[in-house]
């Protein structure tokens, strides 16, 4: 057997930058990757392989020393407090990183994808033609909507009506109730089956990609681009993402 084979017979590796407590990293898992997640904070409920590093230090470092090719999918989901309505009002200020990580995984060659919110209002650290999901697309009991941008071509499935009302944040959740989980939200258990993340915090819960909406991004890479993810050959990669 070739070394190629034996490359093409492993799980394809995806590194996850600023991970959190892993809810698109368990996607990407799902859809059958061997995942890597990077994250300035410790994560000692993090479930699969972790490095703590700043996420732009680290992957200028694995682009320098070529260890990024190791990698066939690079996953991006710099904090979204920037874009929301909260921190502008309180006067917080936040850095904008998408665009700066966008620089760099261009440098790589790579596909990646960058996942944040819905801007609220200005937004001057723009995605750049993102698809939307919805947890309406994929039987959660949430809306939490979340834009995926990629050098890949993404397609999101139909996007349901909101027939749902979601329950007041603070006031307790029934199961099977609709919920928001930001702020200090109750229904902490009822939340954790429900995106399939028993492991997380309520902290990681407020953070959190629902690991479905990654292992459906995941999946539509691995039938598009697949072969050339799975080889662990530079340039074949490239060609996917050129």
């Amino acid at each position: 057997m070739s070394n190629l084979e034996i490359r093409t017979m492993r799980r394809p590796r995806a590194l996850d930058l600023y991970c959190c407590q892993g809810g698109a990293s368990a996607g990407l898992a799902a859809a059958g990757f061997d995942v890597t997640g990077v994250d300035k904070d410790p994560q000692p409920r993090y479930p699969f392989r972790f490095v703590q590093a700043d996420a732009l230090t680290y992957l200028r470092e694995l682009i320098s020393t070529g260890e990024i090719y190791e990698y066939g999918l690079i996953g991006a989901s710099p904090p979204c407090q920037r874009k929301t309505k909260c921190q502008k009002i309180r006067g917080r200020e936040h850095p904008a990183l998408i665009a700066p990580t966008r620089r760099l995984l261009q440098l790589t060659g790579l596909p990646y994808v960058i996942e944040n919110v819905p801007p609220e209002g200005d937004d001057d650290d723009p995605l750049i033609d993102p698809i939307e999901l919805c947890g309406a697309m994929f039987g959660l009991h949430t809306y939490r909507h979340r834009w995926f941008e990629s050098n890949i071509s993404l397609t999101a499935p139909p996007h349901p009506r909101h027939r749902h009302p979601t329950v007041k944040m603070g006031r307790p959740v029934a199961e099977g109730q609709w919920y928001h989980a930001v702020g200090n939200f109750s229904g902490v258990s009822y939340i954790r089956r429900d995106l399939g993340v028993h492991w997380m915090t309520r902290d990681g819960l407020r953070e959190c990609i629902p690991p479905v909406y990654a292992e459906h991004i995941g999946t539509a890479i691995l039938a598009t681009s697949g072969e050339a993810v799975r080889s662990g050959r530079p340039e074949a990669v490239r060609a996917v993402a050129a």
